[in-house]
């Protein structure tokens, strides 16, 4: 069963793109796409059609195999809770501090606010450098360690999904092997990723499948058998 299946899809020009038309695109476990468009704003169009933060001008879109109709509040929330969305335009909320910004999702669902961060996501804030910013409010950090706090959130939610735009951005250079130990994992979990990198490292490691995208034309190519 695919986890994500868009077609006829067609998507808006934002910024200095051109925007998609006629887009198939079926996201299954084990699917490891990265974005290759020579316009970053139509390969992040994309990912933000996949997180279902546009809705398309026309098109079709199922999660899981059930259509759902994203006009209705109650049907892009029920996919966006399993889809793990790193990118520029992701935030945390400016009047919550890390740590609440990390336990919301649990304090939603859980309905209950004694709870605190289990050792797992401790051990990934130390690991981005983090673990001493936990009870300060964004406004306290800097960009990077807003940009981890963001992948940490989206990681520990524990998503179906995960669309990543310029991870390389989030984490750095100098923690490189961190994301490969990240994508290690998530790749032996079989959990269906869409990342746009510039580091051709990431891609040539990781990749099974490209998504090309071409004057608002989208097709697909296999890489490697998953």
């Amino acid at each position: 069963m695919n986890m994500i299946e868009i077609s006829d899809y067609a998507l808006p020009a934002i910024g200095s793109g051109v925007g998609l038309s006629g887009v198939y695109l079926a996201l299954g476990h084990g699917d490891v796409y990265a974005i290759d468009s020579r316009n970053a704003d139509d390969a992040h169009t994309l990912l933000r059609a996949l997180a279902t933060l546009i809705r398309p001008l026309t098109g079709v879109y199922r999660f899981k195999g059930r259509t759902h109709d994203l006009r209705k509040y109650g049907d892009m929330l029920c996919c966006k809770r399993l889809i793990g969305y790193v990118a520029p335009d992701a935030a945390l909320i400016s009047n919550l501090n890390v740590r609440q910004n990390l336990l919301l999702q649990r304090y939603y669902y859980e309905n209950r606010l004694d709870i605190d961060l289990d050792a797992s996501v401790l051990s990934l804030c130390d690991d981005f450098g983090i673990a001493d910013k936990l009870d300060q409010r964004p406004a306290g950090l800097n960009a990077m360690e807003i940009q981890a706090a963001i992948i940490i959130r989206e990681l520990t939610k524990r998503p179906e999904i995960l669309l990543l735009d310029q991870p390389e951005n989030f984490i750095g250079h100098a923690k490189f092997d961190l994301m490969v130990e990240i994508f290690n994992q998530l790749i032996d979990d079989r959990l269906p990723i869409v990342f746009l990198s510039h580091d051709k490292r990431l891609v040539r490691r990781f990749a099974n499948k490209k998504i090309l995208i071409t004057n608002g034309t989208l097709t697909t190519v296999i890489l490697k058998p998953t």
